[in-house]
Protein backbone atom coordinates (compact mmCIF):
# COMPACT_ATOMS: atom_id res chain seq x y z
CA UNK A 1 0.00 0.00 0.00
CA UNK A 2 2.83 2.61 1.14
CA UNK A 3 4.52 1.68 -2.36
CA UNK A 4 1.78 2.60 -4.22
CA UNK A 5 0.50 6.01 -2.39
CA UNK A 6 1.71 9.33 -4.00
CA UNK A 7 1.66 12.63 -2.11
CA UNK A 8 0.34 15.89 -3.80
CA UNK A 9 1.45 19.53 -3.24
CA UNK A 10 -1.04 22.46 -2.26
CA UNK A 11 0.35 23.87 -5.12
CA UNK A 12 -0.98 21.09 -7.25
CA UNK A 13 -4.18 21.14 -5.18
CA UNK A 14 -4.51 24.81 -6.16
CA UNK A 15 -3.88 24.67 -9.68
CA UNK A 16 -6.07 21.83 -10.32
CA UNK A 17 -8.72 23.98 -8.47
CA UNK A 18 -7.93 26.88 -10.47
CA UNK A 19 -8.81 24.67 -14.04
CA UNK A 20 -11.56 22.90 -13.02
CA UNK A 21 -13.26 26.45 -12.04
CA UNK A 22 -12.38 28.06 -14.94
CA UNK A 23 -13.94 24.98 -17.35
CA UNK A 24 -17.08 25.66 -15.31
CA UNK A 25 -17.04 29.71 -15.77
CA UNK A 26 -16.86 28.69 -19.90
CA UNK A 27 -19.71 26.67 -19.75
CA UNK A 28 -21.96 28.88 -17.86
CA UNK A 29 -20.69 31.74 -20.38
CA UNK A 30 -21.72 30.11 -23.33
CA UNK A 31 -24.92 28.92 -22.19
CA UNK A 32 -26.62 32.77 -21.33
CA UNK A 33 -24.48 33.87 -24.81
CA UNK A 34 -26.79 30.95 -26.48
CA UNK A 35 -30.02 32.23 -24.52
CA UNK A 36 -29.19 35.31 -25.61
CA UNK A 37 -28.68 35.07 -29.23
CA UNK A 38 -31.88 32.99 -29.35
CA UNK A 39 -33.79 35.37 -27.59
CA UNK A 40 -32.34 38.02 -30.42
CA UNK A 41 -33.26 35.72 -33.19
CA UNK A 42 -36.71 34.89 -31.33
CA UNK A 43 -36.76 39.05 -31.19
CA UNK A 44 -36.03 39.46 -34.89
CA UNK A 45 -38.05 36.44 -36.50
CA UNK A 46 -41.18 37.47 -34.58
CA UNK A 47 -41.72 40.74 -37.22
CA UNK A 48 -41.35 38.66 -40.33
CA UNK A 49 -44.41 37.00 -42.45
CA UNK A 50 -42.77 34.53 -44.24
CA UNK A 51 -41.81 31.63 -41.45
CA UNK A 52 -43.22 28.65 -41.03
CA UNK A 53 -43.91 29.63 -37.37
CA UNK A 54 -45.75 32.55 -38.22
CA UNK A 55 -47.62 30.88 -40.86
CA UNK A 56 -48.45 28.12 -38.08
CA UNK A 57 -49.50 31.14 -35.92
CA UNK A 58 -51.96 32.93 -38.39
CA UNK A 59 -52.96 29.63 -39.06
CA UNK A 60 -53.56 29.13 -35.42
CA UNK A 61 -55.17 32.48 -34.79
CA UNK A 62 -57.41 32.19 -38.24
CA UNK A 63 -58.90 28.80 -36.82
CA UNK A 64 -59.57 30.34 -33.77
CA UNK A 65 -61.26 33.14 -35.00
CA UNK A 66 -63.46 31.07 -37.17
CA UNK A 67 -64.25 29.25 -34.02
CA UNK A 68 -65.23 32.22 -32.13
CA UNK A 69 -67.69 33.34 -34.73
CA UNK A 70 -69.20 30.13 -35.22
CA UNK A 71 -69.79 30.12 -31.99
CA UNK A 72 -71.21 33.26 -31.37
CA UNK A 73 -73.24 32.44 -34.53
CA UNK A 74 -74.41 29.13 -32.31
CA UNK A 75 -74.92 31.35 -29.14
CA UNK A 76 -77.45 33.73 -31.41
CA UNK A 77 -78.99 30.65 -32.48
CA UNK A 78 -79.49 29.05 -29.06
CA UNK A 79 -81.05 32.65 -27.71
CA UNK A 80 -83.20 32.65 -30.95
CA UNK A 81 -84.40 29.19 -30.26
CA UNK A 82 -84.71 29.81 -26.79
CA UNK A 83 -86.88 32.80 -27.14
CA UNK A 84 -88.85 30.88 -29.95
CA UNK A 85 -89.19 28.10 -26.92
CA UNK A 86 -90.25 29.96 -24.82
CA UNK A 87 -92.58 31.16 -26.79
CA UNK A 88 -93.97 28.13 -27.44
CA UNK A 89 -94.10 27.24 -24.19
CA UNK A 90 -96.39 30.40 -23.26
CA UNK A 91 -98.58 29.95 -25.93
CA UNK A 92 -99.13 26.02 -24.94
CA UNK A 93 -99.68 26.62 -21.24
CA UNK A 94 -102.16 29.33 -22.68
CA UNK A 95 -103.88 27.03 -24.81
CA UNK A 96 -103.48 24.38 -22.39
CA UNK A 97 -105.48 26.92 -19.46
CA UNK A 98 -107.89 28.08 -22.20
CA UNK A 99 -109.07 24.43 -23.09
CA UNK A 100 -109.32 23.91 -19.31
CA UNK A 101 -111.15 26.62 -18.65
CA UNK A 102 -113.34 25.95 -22.09
CA UNK A 103 -113.98 22.76 -20.42
CA UNK A 104 -115.53 24.10 -17.39
CA UNK A 105 -119.61 23.07 -17.13
CA UNK A 106 -120.32 27.55 -16.70
CA UNK A 107 -118.19 27.82 -20.14
CA UNK A 108 -119.57 24.94 -21.88
CA UNK A 109 -122.83 26.60 -21.19
CA UNK A 110 -122.14 29.97 -21.93
CA UNK A 111 -120.73 28.35 -25.57
CA UNK A 112 -124.08 26.78 -26.28
CA UNK A 113 -125.92 30.05 -25.24
CA UNK A 114 -123.35 31.59 -28.04
CA UNK A 115 -123.88 28.79 -30.80
CA UNK A 116 -127.67 29.15 -30.17
CA UNK A 117 -127.60 32.80 -30.56
CA UNK A 118 -125.53 32.41 -33.79
CA UNK A 119 -127.83 29.75 -34.61
CA UNK A 120 -131.15 32.43 -34.25
CA UNK A 121 -128.90 35.04 -35.60
CA UNK A 122 -128.46 33.23 -38.77
CA UNK A 123 -131.65 31.48 -39.04
CA UNK A 124 -133.32 34.91 -38.56
CA UNK A 125 -130.62 36.28 -41.10
CA UNK A 126 -131.80 33.19 -43.43
CA UNK A 127 -135.72 34.27 -43.02
CA UNK A 128 -134.98 37.82 -44.15
CA UNK A 129 -133.00 36.81 -47.54
CA UNK A 130 -135.86 34.41 -48.45
CA UNK A 131 -138.49 37.43 -47.95
CA UNK A 132 -135.36 39.11 -50.03
CA UNK A 133 -135.73 36.55 -52.25
CA UNK A 134 -139.64 36.57 -52.52
CA UNK A 135 -139.77 40.21 -53.15
CA UNK A 136 -137.26 40.39 -55.48
CA UNK A 137 -138.92 37.21 -57.61
CA UNK A 138 -142.26 38.74 -57.21
CA UNK A 139 -141.00 41.99 -59.06
CA UNK A 140 -139.61 40.16 -61.67
CA UNK A 141 -142.66 38.02 -62.22
CA UNK A 142 -144.57 41.26 -62.50
CA UNK A 143 -141.95 42.85 -65.30
CA UNK A 144 -141.82 39.55 -66.88
CA UNK A 145 -145.92 39.77 -66.61
CA UNK A 146 -146.12 43.33 -68.08
CA UNK A 147 -143.13 42.69 -70.94
CA UNK A 148 -144.78 39.98 -71.95
CA UNK A 149 -148.62 41.67 -72.17
CA UNK A 150 -146.86 44.28 -74.20
CA UNK A 151 -144.97 42.08 -76.58
CA UNK A 152 -148.73 39.85 -76.80
CA UNK A 153 -150.10 43.27 -77.80
CA UNK A 154 -147.44 44.66 -80.57
CA UNK A 155 -148.21 41.15 -81.86
CA UNK A 156 -151.53 40.97 -82.18
CA UNK A 157 -151.07 44.65 -84.19
CA UNK A 158 -148.72 43.15 -86.19
CA UNK A 159 -150.94 40.40 -87.03
CA UNK A 160 -154.26 42.43 -87.67
CA UNK A 161 -151.80 44.34 -90.10
CA UNK A 162 -150.32 41.18 -91.66
CA UNK A 163 -154.00 39.87 -92.07
CA UNK A 164 -155.84 42.86 -93.79
CA UNK A 165 -152.02 42.73 -96.19
CA UNK A 166 -152.87 38.84 -97.25
CA UNK A 167 -156.35 39.71 -97.39
CA UNK A 168 -155.78 42.01 -99.76
CA UNK A 169 -153.06 39.92 -101.51
CA UNK A 170 -155.38 36.83 -101.69
CA UNK A 171 -158.24 39.04 -103.08
CA UNK A 172 -155.60 40.25 -106.01
CA UNK A 173 -154.54 36.45 -106.69
CA UNK A 174 -158.01 35.23 -106.75
CA UNK A 175 -158.76 38.09 -109.93
CA UNK A 176 -155.19 36.99 -111.52
CA UNK A 177 -155.67 33.02 -111.22
CA UNK A 178 -159.77 33.73 -112.45
CA UNK A 179 -157.85 35.10 -115.85
CA UNK A 180 -155.39 32.47 -115.80
CA UNK A 181 -158.06 30.12 -116.07
CA UNK A 182 -159.60 31.66 -118.48
CA UNK A 183 -156.83 31.99 -120.39
CA UNK A 184 -156.04 28.24 -119.39
CA UNK A 185 -159.26 26.69 -120.86
CA UNK A 186 -158.84 28.57 -124.13
CA UNK A 187 -155.36 27.31 -124.63
CA UNK A 188 -156.62 23.41 -123.72
CA UNK A 189 -159.11 23.79 -125.92
CA UNK A 190 -157.27 24.10 -129.09
CA UNK A 191 -154.72 21.48 -127.44
CA UNK A 192 -157.29 18.44 -127.35
CA UNK A 193 -158.86 19.38 -130.72
CA UNK A 194 -154.92 19.05 -131.54
CA UNK A 195 -154.61 15.67 -129.49
CA UNK A 196 -157.94 14.07 -130.57
CA UNK A 197 -156.10 14.08 -134.12
CA UNK A 198 -153.17 12.94 -133.46
CA UNK A 199 -154.67 10.18 -131.08
CA UNK A 200 -156.61 8.87 -133.96
CA UNK A 201 -153.24 8.24 -135.91
CA UNK A 202 -151.63 6.46 -132.86
CA UNK A 203 -154.80 4.35 -132.03
CA UNK A 204 -154.68 2.90 -135.65
CA UNK A 205 -150.67 2.19 -135.14
CA UNK A 206 -151.31 0.15 -132.12
CA UNK A 207 -153.98 -2.09 -133.13
CA UNK A 208 -151.63 -2.90 -136.08
CA UNK A 209 -149.42 -3.75 -133.85
CA UNK A 210 -151.74 -5.57 -131.44
CA UNK A 211 -152.28 -8.08 -134.05
CA UNK A 212 -148.83 -8.57 -134.80
CA UNK A 213 -147.94 -9.34 -131.50
CA UNK A 214 -150.78 -11.53 -130.88
CA UNK A 215 -149.67 -13.65 -133.73
CA UNK A 216 -146.30 -13.94 -132.93
CA UNK A 217 -147.66 -15.13 -128.91
CA UNK A 218 -149.74 -17.92 -130.81
CA UNK A 219 -146.51 -19.23 -132.77
CA UNK A 220 -144.66 -19.25 -129.19
CA UNK A 221 -147.26 -21.06 -127.37
CA UNK A 222 -147.38 -24.07 -129.92
CA UNK A 223 -143.81 -24.33 -129.69
CA UNK A 224 -143.53 -23.91 -126.03
CA UNK A 225 -146.78 -26.71 -125.93
CA UNK A 226 -144.13 -29.15 -127.91
CA UNK A 227 -141.45 -28.16 -125.90
CA UNK A 228 -143.16 -29.43 -122.54
CA UNK A 229 -144.42 -32.63 -124.06
CA UNK A 230 -141.07 -33.65 -125.12
CA UNK A 231 -139.90 -32.54 -121.60
CA UNK A 232 -142.82 -34.75 -119.96
CA UNK A 233 -142.23 -37.58 -122.24
CA UNK A 234 -138.19 -37.41 -121.43
CA UNK A 235 -139.07 -37.37 -117.42
CA UNK A 236 -141.40 -40.75 -117.49
CA UNK A 237 -138.64 -42.61 -119.37
CA UNK A 238 -135.92 -41.31 -116.49
CA UNK A 239 -138.53 -42.19 -113.55
CA UNK A 240 -139.42 -45.77 -115.25
CA UNK A 241 -135.73 -46.16 -115.21
CA UNK A 242 -134.79 -45.01 -111.76
CA UNK A 243 -138.00 -47.06 -110.74
CA UNK A 244 -136.69 -50.69 -112.16
CA UNK A 245 -133.37 -49.76 -110.32
CA UNK A 246 -134.64 -49.52 -107.23
CA UNK A 247 -136.57 -53.02 -108.01
CA UNK A 248 -133.43 -54.86 -108.99
CA UNK A 249 -131.21 -53.39 -105.85
CA UNK A 250 -134.37 -54.06 -103.59
CA UNK A 251 -134.02 -57.43 -105.07
CA UNK A 252 -129.98 -57.66 -104.32
CA UNK A 253 -130.73 -56.72 -100.73
CA UNK A 254 -133.55 -59.37 -100.11
CA UNK A 255 -130.78 -62.03 -101.31
CA UNK A 256 -127.99 -60.39 -99.17
CA UNK A 257 -130.23 -60.44 -96.14
CA UNK A 258 -130.84 -63.83 -96.93
CA UNK A 259 -127.57 -65.21 -96.75
CA UNK A 260 -126.18 -63.56 -94.03
CA UNK A 261 -129.15 -64.77 -92.16
CA UNK A 262 -128.41 -67.85 -93.05
CA UNK A 263 -124.49 -67.20 -92.05
CA UNK A 264 -125.34 -66.35 -88.88
CA UNK A 265 -127.80 -69.25 -87.86
CA UNK A 266 -124.69 -71.80 -89.19
CA UNK A 267 -122.62 -69.61 -86.98
CA UNK A 268 -125.09 -69.85 -84.36
CA UNK A 269 -125.26 -73.52 -84.46
CA UNK A 270 -121.33 -74.31 -84.52
CA UNK A 271 -121.55 -72.16 -81.58
CA UNK A 272 -124.13 -74.22 -79.77
CA UNK A 273 -121.96 -77.18 -80.79
CA UNK A 274 -118.80 -76.20 -79.91
CA UNK A 275 -120.31 -74.82 -76.15
CA UNK A 276 -121.26 -77.96 -75.40
CA UNK A 277 -118.37 -79.76 -75.98
CA UNK A 278 -116.69 -77.49 -73.83
CA UNK A 279 -119.57 -77.61 -71.31
CA UNK A 280 -118.97 -81.65 -71.23
CA UNK A 281 -115.34 -81.28 -70.82
CA UNK A 282 -115.56 -79.09 -68.14
CA UNK A 283 -117.89 -81.86 -66.62
CA UNK A 284 -115.41 -84.51 -66.82
CA UNK A 285 -112.90 -82.53 -65.11
CA UNK A 286 -114.77 -81.25 -62.22
CA UNK A 287 -115.47 -85.01 -61.76
CA UNK A 288 -112.26 -85.90 -61.76
CA UNK A 289 -111.39 -83.03 -59.22
CA UNK A 290 -114.44 -83.68 -56.92
CA UNK A 291 -113.22 -87.10 -56.81
CA UNK A 292 -109.64 -86.29 -56.25
CA UNK A 293 -110.70 -83.66 -53.63
CA UNK A 294 -112.82 -85.80 -51.94
CA UNK A 295 -109.72 -88.74 -51.63
CA UNK A 296 -107.67 -85.76 -50.28
CA UNK A 297 -110.14 -84.54 -47.86
CA UNK A 298 -111.00 -88.38 -46.12
CA UNK A 299 -106.54 -88.56 -46.14
CA UNK A 300 -106.55 -85.18 -44.42
CA UNK A 301 -109.77 -85.65 -42.17
CA UNK A 302 -108.30 -89.12 -41.18
CA UNK A 303 -105.01 -87.26 -40.02
CA UNK A 304 -106.17 -84.61 -38.45
CA UNK A 305 -108.56 -87.12 -36.56
CA UNK A 306 -105.26 -88.47 -35.42
CA UNK A 307 -103.37 -85.55 -34.54
CA UNK A 308 -106.25 -84.38 -32.60
CA UNK A 309 -106.84 -87.67 -30.53
CA UNK A 310 -102.43 -87.48 -30.06
CA UNK A 311 -102.74 -83.70 -28.81
CA UNK A 312 -106.07 -84.82 -26.16
CA UNK A 313 -103.57 -87.65 -24.79
CA UNK A 314 -100.73 -84.71 -23.99
CA UNK A 315 -103.07 -82.23 -22.49
CA UNK A 316 -104.71 -85.04 -20.51
CA UNK A 317 -100.92 -85.94 -19.16
CA UNK A 318 -100.29 -82.46 -18.67
CA UNK A 319 -103.41 -81.37 -16.45
CA UNK A 320 -103.00 -84.57 -14.39
CA UNK A 321 -99.31 -83.34 -13.76
CA UNK A 322 -100.71 -79.38 -13.18
CA UNK A 323 -103.30 -80.96 -10.92
CA UNK A 324 -100.26 -82.86 -9.04
CA UNK A 325 -98.32 -79.80 -8.67
CA UNK A 326 -100.92 -77.43 -7.33
CA UNK A 327 -101.73 -79.80 -4.76
CA UNK A 328 -98.42 -79.84 -3.71
CA UNK A 329 -97.67 -76.45 -3.42
CA UNK A 330 -101.04 -75.68 -1.57
CA UNK A 331 -99.91 -78.28 1.11
CA UNK A 332 -96.99 -76.22 1.26
CA UNK A 333 -98.46 -73.24 1.59
CA UNK A 334 -100.95 -74.48 4.19
CA UNK A 335 -98.11 -75.16 5.75
CA UNK A 336 -96.15 -71.92 5.56
CA UNK A 337 -99.25 -70.75 6.47
CA UNK A 338 -99.83 -72.60 9.74
CA UNK A 339 -96.33 -71.52 10.80
CA UNK A 340 -96.80 -67.65 9.88
CA UNK A 341 -100.23 -68.22 12.38
CA UNK A 342 -98.59 -69.17 15.12
CA UNK A 343 -95.19 -66.56 14.90
CA UNK A 344 -97.85 -63.65 14.59
CA UNK A 345 -99.46 -64.85 17.97
CA UNK A 346 -96.33 -64.67 18.96
CA UNK A 347 -95.73 -61.03 17.93
CA UNK A 348 -99.09 -59.65 18.99
CA UNK A 349 -98.32 -61.41 22.40
CA UNK A 350 -94.89 -59.50 22.80
CA UNK A 351 -96.45 -56.11 21.20
CA UNK A 352 -99.78 -55.81 24.00
CA UNK A 353 -96.56 -56.00 26.29
CA UNK A 354 -95.02 -53.64 24.85
CA UNK A 355 -97.95 -51.44 24.54
CA UNK A 356 -98.87 -51.70 28.13
CA UNK A 357 -95.24 -50.41 29.12
CA UNK A 358 -95.98 -47.51 27.02
CA UNK A 359 -98.99 -46.70 27.80
CA UNK A 360 -98.24 -46.57 31.99
CA UNK A 361 -95.08 -44.47 30.59
CA UNK A 362 -97.04 -42.23 28.51
CA UNK A 363 -99.60 -41.65 31.59
CA UNK A 364 -96.22 -40.80 33.85
CA UNK A 365 -95.40 -38.51 31.36
CA UNK A 366 -99.33 -37.00 30.91
CA UNK A 367 -98.73 -36.43 34.47
CA UNK A 368 -96.24 -34.44 34.90
CA UNK A 369 -96.74 -32.85 31.98
CA UNK A 370 -100.60 -31.17 32.74
CA UNK A 371 -99.16 -30.51 36.21
CA UNK A 372 -96.27 -28.31 34.71
CA UNK A 373 -99.24 -26.91 31.94
CA UNK A 374 -101.19 -25.41 34.82
CA UNK A 375 -98.32 -23.81 36.26
CA UNK A 376 -97.66 -22.39 32.57
CA UNK A 377 -101.36 -21.54 32.15
CA UNK A 378 -101.78 -19.17 35.38
CA UNK A 379 -97.89 -17.63 34.51
CA UNK A 380 -99.57 -16.87 31.40
CA UNK A 381 -103.34 -15.96 32.45
CA UNK A 382 -101.11 -13.50 35.13
CA UNK A 383 -99.10 -11.38 32.07
CA UNK A 384 -102.10 -11.57 29.81
CA UNK A 385 -104.53 -9.64 32.88
CA UNK A 386 -100.78 -7.48 32.94
CA UNK A 387 -101.08 -6.78 28.99
CA UNK A 388 -104.94 -6.17 29.14
CA UNK A 389 -104.43 -3.79 31.73
CA UNK A 390 -101.52 -1.86 30.29
CA UNK A 391 -103.84 -2.10 26.59
CA UNK A 392 -106.70 0.17 28.16
CA UNK A 393 -104.56 2.76 29.09
CA UNK A 394 -102.85 2.70 25.74
CA UNK A 395 -106.53 2.79 24.56
CA UNK A 396 -107.14 5.61 26.73
CA UNK A 397 -104.57 7.58 25.14
CA UNK A 398 -104.86 6.87 21.65
CA UNK A 399 -108.38 8.22 22.54
CA UNK A 400 -107.39 11.13 23.96
CA UNK A 401 -105.20 11.66 20.36
CA UNK A 402 -107.73 10.60 18.44
CA UNK A 403 -110.34 13.36 19.81
CA UNK A 404 -107.34 16.28 19.36
CA UNK A 405 -106.66 15.06 15.89
CA UNK A 406 -110.20 15.15 14.84
CA UNK A 407 -110.67 18.66 16.17
CA UNK A 408 -107.22 19.43 14.01
CA UNK A 409 -108.83 17.55 11.00
CA UNK A 410 -111.98 19.55 11.20
CA UNK A 411 -109.83 22.83 11.58
CA UNK A 412 -108.27 22.09 8.32
CA UNK A 413 -111.54 21.14 6.57
CA UNK A 414 -113.07 24.48 7.64
CA UNK A 415 -110.16 26.31 6.73
CA UNK A 416 -110.28 24.19 3.26
CA UNK A 417 -113.76 24.93 2.59
CA UNK A 418 -113.53 28.72 3.44
CA UNK A 419 -110.47 28.43 0.88
CA UNK A 420 -112.33 26.65 -1.55
CA UNK A 421 -115.20 29.20 -1.16
CA UNK A 422 -112.87 31.72 -1.68
CA UNK A 423 -111.72 30.51 -4.77
CA UNK A 424 -114.76 29.50 -6.19
CA UNK A 425 -116.11 33.14 -5.75
CA UNK A 426 -112.99 34.67 -7.80
CA UNK A 427 -114.06 31.99 -10.61
CA UNK A 428 -117.44 33.33 -9.92
CA UNK A 429 -116.11 36.78 -10.82
CA UNK A 430 -113.74 35.66 -13.54
CA UNK A 431 -116.49 34.36 -15.08
CA UNK A 432 -118.91 37.35 -14.92
CA UNK A 433 -116.26 38.94 -16.64
CA UNK A 434 -115.54 36.92 -19.17
CA UNK A 435 -119.13 36.31 -20.03
CA UNK A 436 -119.76 40.50 -19.87
CA UNK A 437 -116.45 40.25 -22.42
CA UNK A 438 -118.15 38.29 -25.06
CA UNK A 439 -121.94 39.93 -24.19
CA UNK A 440 -120.06 43.65 -25.53
CA UNK A 441 -118.46 41.38 -28.15
CA UNK A 442 -122.31 40.03 -29.36
CA UNK A 443 -123.09 43.42 -28.98
CA UNK A 444 -121.11 45.25 -30.88
CA UNK A 445 -121.21 42.53 -33.50
CA UNK A 446 -124.85 43.54 -33.69
CA UNK A 447 -126.53 39.68 -32.80
CA UNK A 448 -129.05 39.34 -29.88
CA UNK A 449 -127.28 38.89 -26.00
CA UNK A 450 -130.99 38.00 -24.50
CA UNK A 451 -129.86 34.03 -23.96
CA UNK A 452 -126.36 35.07 -22.45
CA UNK A 453 -128.18 37.67 -20.16
CA UNK A 454 -129.96 34.59 -18.27
CA UNK A 455 -127.16 32.58 -18.16
CA UNK A 456 -125.35 35.53 -16.18
CA UNK A 457 -128.65 35.25 -14.29
CA UNK A 458 -127.81 32.05 -13.02
CA UNK A 459 -126.31 31.12 -9.61
CA UNK A 460 -124.76 28.77 -7.43
CA UNK A 461 -126.74 26.56 -6.30
CA UNK A 462 -125.99 25.85 -2.25
CA UNK A 463 -125.74 22.18 -2.88
CA UNK A 464 -122.49 21.06 -5.13
CA UNK A 465 -122.22 20.80 -8.38
CA UNK A 466 -125.76 21.88 -9.41
CA UNK A 467 -126.40 25.56 -11.34
CA UNK A 468 -130.13 26.94 -11.66
CA UNK A 469 -132.08 30.28 -11.98
CA UNK A 470 -132.09 31.99 -8.59
CA UNK A 471 -135.50 31.73 -9.17
CA UNK A 472 -136.67 28.43 -9.92
CA UNK A 473 -134.44 26.56 -7.86
CA UNK A 474 -136.26 22.80 -7.20
CA UNK A 475 -136.49 21.70 -4.10
CA UNK A 476 -134.83 18.62 -3.27
CA UNK A 477 -133.24 17.80 -6.80
CA UNK A 478 -129.50 18.10 -6.07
Amino acid sequence: MEKNMKFINEDDVNRMKMSVSEVQTNGNDTATKRLQLKKKSQQRVSGWNNTLESTRKAKLRWKAEVLAREEEKRQEIDKKEEVLRKQLTNETLQRAKSLQYEERERVKLLRSQQLYTDVIETRQKQLEEKEEEARRNKLEESLWHERTMNTIQQCTVKEVKALTVKKQKAVDNALATEKQKLEAEARAGLIKFKRMGEEKTVMRKYEQDNADIQEKLKRSKLEARIKLKCDMEKLTMDVKIKKDQERANEMEDVERRKRDIERSSFIAKTRSELEMKHFQEKQAVRKLLTERASKELEIRASREVEIFIRDQKVIEDRECARKEEETRQQLELEKAVHKSREEQITLKQEQKKKAKELDYALAKQCHTQSIADLARENNNETERRKQNMEYKRLQKEQTLVSIQNRAKCRQIELEEATAVKRTLDAEDNLFREFAMKEMDRFQLQGKQTDLLKKDLKRVDCPHKGCVFEQDTVPDGIC
